[in-house]
């Protein structure tokens, strides 16, 4: 699986019609799409090129469609776009979950050694002897 990821900046003119309106805001987004084929995001990712804030001149154009082709990225300024192998997510371990772990190893030590001593609530229990 491949994703094309998309760095842009994006602003917000809440009143358009104004001239003198200073209401406007700006932020950096970042937008994935994924597809199954590398061939489908590379087609993808060349669509994205016809936006103005990533498309100077035809010249770098043809640029932008070469390195995202041998490169799998290309970048104007500070906008971006890139193409990535997607990877299986690791397994993340928490602090908690690790005193959470912790604890129930500490449980279950408890419990074999009261199995090896004989002490198990009453039980007629032989003691093991190494």
């Amino acid at each position: 699986m491949f994703a094309v990821v998309r760095h842009t900046y994006q602003i917000e003119i809440p009143e358009p019609s104004s001239l003198v309106s200073r209401k406007s805001t700006a932020r950096w987004i970042h937008k994935v799409w994924l597809f199954k084929e590398k061939l489908d995001a590379i087609t993808y990712a060349i669509s994205l090129l016809d936006d103005p804030l990533v498309k100077a001149s035809d010249y770098m154009f043809e640029t932008a469609i070469y390195q995202l082709k041998e490169n799998n990225f290309y970048q104007l300024g500070r906008e971006s776009i890139a193409i990535a192998e997607v990877l299986d997510s690791p397994t993340i371990i928490y602090e908690q979950d690790l005193d959470e772990l912790s604890e129930k190893l500490d449980d279950l030590n408890d419990k074999i050694e009261k199995e090896i001593t004989g002490e198990n609530n009453g039980r007629d229990t032989k003691k093991l002897i190494h």
